[in-house]
């Protein structure tokens, strides 16, 4: 081997060795979490959170329970239902739907979060 290609290698690896490191690094670090709020364990110690916790609480309904109510909707409507009502409560592993079929009522529940089919009842 010549020098030249031991270097390119030696640097080449040596490039990896040191992202690999900082990927890792990162990825490890205390409090982080992919899918949130990095600093999420920080503002909810602070006052500021504490002084505004239920309007961030109503802010995270508004934004969340329309989309999931309306993916329900959309799942039973493609079953051949018409959706007339559709209820999610936070923290619920069930979405109760009342929705209308060949002019007879049913209430449907899905479960949440993959919306399978648990239960339908003639109303």
């Amino acid at each position: 081997m010549t020098t030249k290609t031991l270097l390119k290698t030696s640097i080449a690896s040596s490039l990896v060795a040191a992202l690999l490191a900082v990927t890792t690094g990162c990825a490890t670090t205390p409090g982080y979490n992919a899918y949130g709020d990095i600093y999420e364990d920080v503002y909810k110690d602070s006052s500021l959170y504490k002084k505004h916790k239920k309007t961030i609480k109503s802010i995270d309904k508004d934004i969340y329970q329309p989309a999931i109510e309306q993916a329900a909707a959309n799942k039973v409507s493609s079953m051949g239902y018409r959706v007339k009502d559709v209820k999610y409560k936070k923290g619920d592993r069930t979405i109760k739907i009342k929705a209308e079929r060949n002019r007879q009522n049913y209430k449907i529940e899905l479960g949440y979060p993959n919306y399978n089919v648990i239960n339908i009842k003639e109303d």
